[in-house]
């Protein structure tokens, strides 16, 4: 009977060894789902840091933002492979928000974002911005870097984006919702999928964009807070609801929208109008030609009757003559009115057009001058 319990504990430990083993060895080859995303690894140098610098317009100037980046990081996120790498069954609507928050919340880039800051908080202050300004003053730091993509181009980490001076969609919404998500703003990152476009969001009281939270910022042009992009590069449109995916957890909303809105109405409007003017123009002005082709081939006649001494007929040409210089002017007058509207309609949309990096200034320049 002892020898019985003993060969059947013996087997029973036995077992159980095989069994622990299996799930150790499994835990190594099969790990349980998991994603592993790009990692910045800093490399060793003994080089000064890099000094970035970029001028950009905001407001009614140039502003200049300069801050030194570490070359070791720099260095580390050039070379770090930008594959992510999947472990079991995992839908990209998890995979992909991780991995973009990875590279934007990557620690190695924190000294980065404070310099950036530094430098924006310092202008903040002395010219004495608000929270919607301060916001913008970022977001028009981001768009004013050369857009840039390449084929087969993975995304960069926001290090990069920033010492290269360049990048495209994804790689600027990176870097700007990782600076504004830092200040405190809500953001989030749009992707469309369809149109391999990326933009950022920012939670506002207005002028949201289709049937989310946010209004809309596109990063690779200057443009004003909460206006879509209209086409894409490649003649593209966005047609397809975003997917959104909240970086940080900040609390500070945009409430210029309603400004914003005005403005591209404005700008809207304007276009239609002058598109509407032109060919009425177009119209008066060959009509008024051929009124004056009348008077010159009026007043030719006129000299030669003058000139061969037929005084009653040069005479009797004289009444109809002044009638149509008088007919021609009051044509010339509606011409001049209508041109003045023109001119005004076409000067607020290239004003607008020219100045998107100052959204206050044009919102006064659209009230004062926009015709009725």
């Amino acid at each position: 009977m002892t020898n019985k319990i003993t060969v059947f504990f013996i087997s029973f430990l036995f077992v159980f060894a095989i069994a622990i083993s299996a799930a150790y060895v499994g835990g190594l080859i099969l790990p349980r789902a998991s994603v592993v995303s790009p990692h910045i690894a800093p490399i060793s140098s003994d080089l000064p840091p890099i000094i970035s610098t970029h001028s950009y317009p905001f407001g009614q100037e140039i502003i200049t933002i300069t801050v030194p980046v570490g070359d070791s990081v720099y260095q580390g996120a050039k070379l770090t492979d930008k594959e992510v790498t999947l472990y079991g069954n995992i839908s990209e609507e998890i995979w992909v928000p991780d991995s973009y928050r990875s590279m934007l919340n990557d620690p190695a880039q924190e000294d980065l974002y404070r310099a950036l800051a530094g430098e924006f908080k310092t202008i903040k202050t002395v010219k004495g911005l608000s929270e919607d300004e301060y916001l913008e003053l970022i977001t028009t730091f981001v768009q004013s870097l050369r857009y840039e993509t390449l084929t087969d181009n993975p995304a960069k980490f926001p290090v990069e984006t920033v010492v290269d001076g360049s990048g495209d969609c994804d790689d600027k919404s990176l870097l700007l919702a990782g600076l504004l998500s830092r200040e405190g703003y809500r953001v989030a990152l749009m992707s469309f999928g369809p149109e391999a476009h990326m933009a950022v969001g920012v939670a506002a009281d207005d002028y949201l964009y289709k049937n989310t939270n946010y209004t809309y910022i596109e990063t690779t042009n200057i443009s004003f807070v909460g206006i879509p992009a209209e086409t894409l590069r490649g003649g593209l449109t966005l047609q397809s609801s975003p997917i959104i995916i909240p970086i940080g957890n900040g609390t500070k909303i945009y409430t210029s929208g309603t400004e914003t809105r005005f403005i591209n109405n404005a700008f809207l409007q304007s276009e239609q109008k002058a598109n509407e003017l032109e060919p009425q123009l177009k119209s008066l002005e060959s009509d008024l030609e051929e009124r004056q082709d009348r008077i010159t081939q009026l007043e030719v006649q006129m000299k030669s009757l003058r000139g061969s001494g037929n005084i009653q007929n040069y005479n009797a040409q004289v009444s109809v003559h002044n009638g149509l210089v008088s007919d021609y002017n009051a044509h010339l007058s509606t011409y001049r009115a209508l041109f003045t509207r023109y001119e005004k309609t076409v000067q607020v949309h290239n004003y607008i057009l020219e100045h998107e990096f100052d959204r206050p200034g044009v919102y006064e320049y659209v009230k004062q001058n926009m015709p009725g």
